[in-house]
């Protein structure tokens, strides 16, 4: 009798520890599924409440140029100024200088050596003189040729007659340029009204150059500028490099969130009072953080911040 005893105390302790631990499974269960739907309820509701309390944001007046690099060469009508007679060439300055009609330029054993028109006379040559012109760099879409620096003549040296000494730019001319350019819409615009919009300093003023000719090259195109200056430094070197300021347009910005893409359509969420409304919009991409519209969305306008988190609808701002 004693085993049968121990026996069944055994069972009924197991069934015990079976039901309390599925008793306590069950609470935690239910435990669990209410936290869940608390959690859950709790989502909806900042779903809810924050696609009735968006968060919006007013377009801002923008204005956008868009900068395109130039890097091209210069060309100028240059002659060679020769020694008349043997001697020691000396000369007044080293440097790129005006000088005036019959303007003594160098000194040959003293004797002055004269200029006959007035121009920009530099003492140093660079063996382009009578090369470097537009009928043998324009033709073709190749590279410019390769060219060097100046290389300075200097004096107290013996020269014989018809050495060259230096060379003269006669003045008034233009300084003409000839580069290639990115090809781009407003480009192609400002290359049809006639000039482009340079500026040679980051913070400098921009100037307007002439386009004399211009030829498409793939995704480059091929322009003959004149320039709106001739300083006697341009005579230092045959290469020139500047910014093209084009595209300049008028038009707001707003973050790149308020942008959304429906049905093929390109618009933001706009708010009129109570109320958001889609409205189509042009525009484009201005930076990393904000979009440039040209159209349907004017200063002032006020637009949802996270257009894609927000139906078009009634909403609480307050």
């Amino acid at each position: 009798m004693g085993p049968s005893r121990n026996n069944k105390k055994r069972r009924r302790g197991r069934s015990n520890n079976d039901w309390g631990f599925l008793k306590k499974t069950i609470y935690y269960a239910i435990i669990v599924s209410l936290a869940i739907g608390v959690v859950e309820a709790y989502l909806l509701w900042l779903d809810n409440y924050n696609m009735l309390h968006p968060d919006v944001v007013a377009a801002t007046a923008m204005g956008y140029v868009e900068e395109l690099p130039l890097e091209g060469v210069l060309i100028w009508d240059e002659r060679i100024v020769a020694v008349p007679r043997d001697g020691v060439v000396t000369y007044p300055s080293p440097l790129p200088r005006r000088v005036a009609k019959n303007e003594a330029v160098a000194a040959v054993d003293g004797v002055a050596v004269r200029v006959d028109a007035p121009g920009y006379f530099s003492p140093a040559l660079d063996g382009q003189e009578g090369k470097w012109v537009y009928s043998r760099l324009w033709p073709g879409f190749s590279q410019f040729p390769d060219f060097r620096a100046p290389e300075l003549l200097e004096g107290g040296f013996r020269l014989s007659k018809g050495d060259p000494l230096g060379k003269l730019v006669p003045q008034p001319q233009d300084l003409r340029c000839i580069a290639y350019l990115d090809r781009t819409l407003s480009l192609e615009q400002d290359i049809k009204r006639g000039f482009l919009e340079i500026k040679t300093e980051p913070n400098g003023k921009s100037r307007q150059a002439a386009v004399r000719a211009s030829v498409n090259a793939g995704q480059k195109v091929k322009v003959y500028l004149t320039l709106p200056f001739f300083p006697p430094e341009a005579l230092m070197t045959r290469a020139f490099s500047c910014s093209v300021l084009t595209g300049n347009r008028q038009g707001v910005s707003v973050p790149d969130s308020a942008v959304v893409l429906r049905e093929g359509k390109m618009g933001v969420l706009m708010v009129q009072g109570s109320v958001t409304e889609f409205t189509e919009i042009e525009g484009f991409p201005a930076d990393e953080n904000n979009f440039f519209v040209t159209k349907g969305v004017v200063p002032g306008n006020v637009v949802v911040l996270h257009a894609d988190k927000v139906k078009e609808g009634v909403i609480r701002l307050w």
